[in-house]
C-alpha cells in the first residue's frame, strides 16, 4: 500500500507563518492605543441629597402639620429638627419608605420617596 504525501504543504508553511506574523505587526494596536481603549471604572455617584437642601423642607411640608410640637400627632413623633429625626429613623424609614403609611392624607412623589431613600442611605448628612 502506498501512501501518497500532500506536496507544497511543508513550503507553505512558512509562508503562511510570515503573513501570520506581518498581519499581526500592521494591524494591532500600539501599547498606547491599549491603554486608550480600556474603559474607567465608573465613578461612583456622591449624594447631593442632604437634611438642609431636601430633607428639612420635606418634613416641614409633609410631617410638620400633624407632628409639630402641640400637634395631634405629636404623642406618636415630634418634628423638632434634625435630632427628631435622626432618633427616631427607624420608624420614619418604616412608616414612610416600607409601609408608605405616611404622610396620611397625602404622598410623596417617586423622586421625593428616592431623595429620601439615598438621605437615609448614606448615613443622613447634615
Amino acid at each position: 500500500m502506498k501512501i501518497k504525501l500532500k506536496t507544497g504543504w511543508p513550503t507553505r508553511t512558512p509562508v503562511y507563518l510570515a503573513l501570520t506574523l506581518l498581519y499581526l505587526l500592521l494591524f494591532s494596536c500600539s501599547k498606547r492605543q491599549a491603554a486608550e481603549m480600556k474603559p474607567e471604572p465608573p465613578e461612583k455617584p456622591t449624594s447631593t441629597v442632604t437634611y438642609a437642601n431636601f430633607t428639612q423642607a420635606l418634613f416641614q411640608t409633609k410631617c410638620a402639620g400633624c407632628h409639630a410640637p402641640g400637634r395631634g400627632a405629636a404623642a406618636i413623633w415630634t418634628f423638632n429638627g434634625l435630632s427628631s429625626v435622626t432618633s427616631s429613623q427607624t420608624r420614619i424609614k418604616q412608616a414612610v419608605l416600607v409601609n408608605k403609611s405616611m404622610p396620611r392624607g397625602g404622598s410623596l412623589s417617586a423622586a421625593e420617596l428616592k431623595s429620601l431613600q439615598e438621605w437615609f442611605d448614606n448615613n443622613m448628612p447634615e
